[in-house]
């Protein structure tokens, strides 16, 4: 039987990663016990990729998230260079 890979769990897979290793407002890619700590974003954030959302929309949900959910000062050009990142993602 040839099972291919499900393009989904692909992609989420990818935005997980992205968020956990270059995102992370928190800091806390080294722990691995918060490994699930940015998963309540994984939904919202599929639905922008597979919607082609434009970067600048993926980067106003994440600041959101940084300012509002997170309640961190952000840096914006690194969120910025984030929401390229997961843009690029289908690409």
């Amino acid at each position: 039987m040839d099972l291919k890979p499900n393009p989904d769990a692909k992609l989420l897979h990818a935005i997980h990663k992205i968020l956990l290793k270059e995102w992370d407002p928190l800091g806390i890619r080294r722990m691995p016990s918060m490994r699930d700590e940015y998963d309540d974003y994984l939904p919202n954030i599929f639905k922008l990729i597979r919607d082609n959302s434009s970067e600048s929309e993926i980067f106003e949900y994440l600041w959101w998230i940084e300012l509002k959910v997170l309640e961190k000062t952000g840096r914006k050009e690194h969120t910025l260079k984030i929401a390229k990142l997961l843009k690029e993602i289908e690409k």
